[in-house]
């Protein structure tokens, strides 16, 4: 099975699990009204439009054509980035719509009591849920090398999400023990603010990090990652022998296609080009065991 084959499995996967989460996730927000429910349910909501659109661009990017004759691999970055940018917008509004429910209540004393007996066995749901998709995707792009931008987002996207539902879900099980009177009376109101506020700033740093890494990628910028680097490195090593030493190794990755980079000095003056384009194709050889879609170019020092 190809790589890209495996990454396609693996989000239709996904998307059937996503659509029952975010079809329980958005029936059980309109009975309670908690805005912290909002951001889970349309999270997964998120996560389920956009595991459409990566089937229809995982098929798609490996195409090439006369204007693009190394595929379209470009847009696999650039739905990371959005995905990063539409969560962080998400999490932004619901800040400001909790913050002003808050407001309201500790200024004007207006507010319902919250109404969280049917969020636990939900949340609970939805955390084994969440990590079952999170778990499936990081081993389908383990086997893959982990070149898939997409996978690696979604994975870190939906492992969000069941922090988020485990944070609710703890939340409305303590809040349900405060009597009313108490001195921690005001959390059956505002509860939903103080949970919100703490999941946006505990979870906001994965989208931030995947919408870097995915401009790295657009903005054609190297790759850094040690693992990748003293793989490719050690294929390298191993092929060039005792006649080619290599100085440096340079890797740029967009989406699943990695093209490198390689500088080389030949010891050997006998070694023509005719040699060193069999020793490339050895190593293309190999390196494509792995990773499916790699570009080599050697460059004298």
């Amino acid at each position: 099975m190809t790589q890209k084959k495996i990454e396609q499995r693996a989000f239709m996967v996904g998307l059937a699990m996503n659509l029952l989460m975010g079809s329980l996730g958005i029936v059980v927000y309109y009975i309670t009204q908690i805005q912290a429910l909002f951001v889970d349910s349309y999270f997964t909501i998120i996560t389920l439009v956009s595991g459409i659109a990566a089937i229809t661009i995982s098929k798609y990017s490996a195409r090439t054509s006369e204007r693009f004759p190394n595929g379209h691999f470009m847009f696999e970055p650039m739905y990371a980035a959005f995905k990063s940018m539409m969560t962080l917008i998400l999490l932004t509004t619901s800040t400001i719509q909790v913050s002003q429910k808050a407001y309201q209540y500790f200024v004007y004393h207006k507010g319902d009591v919250l109404n969280l007996t049917p969020i636990i066995p939900y949340e609970i749901i939805m955390v084994i849920l969440c990590l079952t998709i999170s778990l499936s995707y990081s081993r389908q792009n383990r086997k893959i090398g982990r070149a898939s931008t997409m996978l690696s987002a979604e994975s870190k996207s939906t492992r969000t999400d069941s922090i988020m539902c485990g944070g609710i879900g703890l939340a409305a099980f303590l809040v349900l023990l405060i009597p009313k009177n108490s001195i921690l009376g005001f959390l059956l109101y505002t509860g939903d603010f103080f949970v919100t506020v703490i999941l946006v700033l505990f979870s906001i740093t994965t989208p931030v990090k995947v919408l870097k890494n995915a401009f790295i990628e657009i903005c054609g910028g190297r790759l850094i990652d040690e693992n990748i680097q003293n793989e490719f490195e050690a294929c390298l090593r191993k092929h060039f022998g005792k006649e080619v030493i290599l100085t440096g190794c340079h890797i740029y990755k967009t989406g699943m296609y990695f093209s490198v980079k390689v500088m080389i000095d030949v010891v050997d003056d006998e070694i023509g080009t005719g040699l060193l384009r069999d020793k490339k194709v050895r190593i293309l050889e190999e390196l494509k065991a792995c990773y499916e879609f790699v570009h080599l170019e050697f460059v004298y020092a």
